[in-house]
């Protein structure tokens, strides 16, 4: 029925590869998401305050990834809802079942593609950094800074943590570094000495201790 095309939706503005259709409703979730001069880039925010501003963390596994053309005020656009098990509710109280629901996805041969926004597989393990499910067009906090895929190390018969980009993450204030890496930082990291990537079970632990100190700080206030 739709003739094929792309949308890239870039973080404060939005380029149409073929139609201009969803222009108004694209503006107006700008204008409500992002500041007035915002860069085509997310900037990354420090280990605490991606902790905070999160509603809740979760440890999940993604059972299921559905995309649907809806309509919103006379515009059409494609809208994704992403089913995740919870393993592990780190911070706060996720609904349950959690289906994280996202603009953009594929339908058919029509795509409509967030620029930033991370993407996810079907029986992927993350843990998500969640705000705004269902009410932000995207519901990760800081986009991909809100995605850590969890990665397997078949030799070692271990698990790891990654940044969205898949590069591990060693250290918890690593999430405040730019994606993708510069390539000064990429390089400054591999001369490095290597270090041991966080296992699931020490980035849940940070995030846990992160979370009680600003509760513990907010009591003494």
């Amino acid at each position: 029925m739709y003739p094929h095309f792309r949308y890239e939706l870039l973080a404060a503005f939005a380029h149409w590869t073929r139609r201009a259709v969803l222009v108004a409703v694209l503006t107006a979730i700008i204008a409500a998401c992002s500041p007035p001069a915002a860069a085509t880039t997310v900037a990354a925010p420090d280990f605490d305050s991606l902790v905070q501003q999160a509603d809740y963390v979760v440890r999940g596994t993604v059972r299921a990834i559905d995309s649907a053309w809806v309509t919103d005020a006379g515009q059409r656009h494609i809208i994704t809802k992403v089913q995740v098990d919870v393993a592990e509710v780190i911070a706060g109280t996720p609904p349950q079942p959690l289906v994280l629901e996202m603009l953009g996805g594929r339908v058919g041969d029509d795509e409509m593609v967030v620029q930033g926004s991370p993407r996810f597989t079907v029986g992927g393990e993350y843990v998500l950094f969640i705000r705004g499910n269902g009410v932000q067009f995207n519901p990760l906090v800081a986009l991909m800074h809100g995605q850590y895929p969890i990665k397997k190390d078949a030799a070692a018969n271990t698990s790891y943590m990654a940044r969205s980009d898949g590069t591990p993450l060693s250290d918890e204030h690593e999430v405040s570094l730019p994606l993708p890496a510069p390539a000064s930082t990429a390089s400054a990291r591999s001369t490095a000495a290597e270090a041991r990537p966080l296992t699931p079970e020490e980035f849940s632990r940070r995030i846990r201790t992160s979370r009680q100190k600003s509760a513990d700080s907010s009591h003494e206030k």
